[in-house]
């Protein structure tokens, strides 16, 4: 079994979208999507938001509020991440706010539809694996 298939440590889940607020605590898959489904309602095309899963010892980022998106997840032990890898050929930055307040951007070619984007998650989330489903860009920092 390679590192990549491999279960990662599990914690209690919460959803963090704002540092002013506290993040929430995650009861199951479908409390994921319906607290993700509440957050991308409210989100807005000129304030894209990535808001931050953390579970399975890892933290999960998802931008909401555009029609693509990123999946940004790192593995808080080893300090190594994993960003989602669509268009290997798009060009430009796509900017947007990290938990609404800090401002960020990332190469387009790391988006990837939504929908495509909120699939991987729940599925990190339900499995405590990194979905092969997903192309990835590895790093180490």
């Amino acid at each position: 079994m390679t590192k990549a298939d491999q279960p990662m440590p599990t914690t209690k889940p919460t959803l963090q979208w704002s540092e002013e607020e506290a993040p929430a605590a995650v009861v199951d898959g479908e409390h994921l999507d319906q607290l993700l489904d509440d957050l991308a309602a409210r989100a807005r095309p000129e304030l894209p938001t990535a808001v931050r899963l953390r579970c399975h010892g890892c933290e999960a980022d998802v931008l909401l509020g555009l029609p693509k998106s990123i999946v940004y997840l790192t593995e808080l032990g080893p300090r190594h991440y994993y960003i989602s890898l669509g268009d290997p050929s798009a060009e430009g930055t796509t900017e947007f706010y990290l938990l609404g307040v800090h401002h960020t951007e990332w190469e387009n070619r790391h988006l990837v539809p939504l929908a495509t984007a909120r699939r991987v998650v729940r599925e990190f989330f339900d499995t405590g694996k990194r979905p092969a489903s997903m192309h990835w860009e590895e790093g180490c920092f």
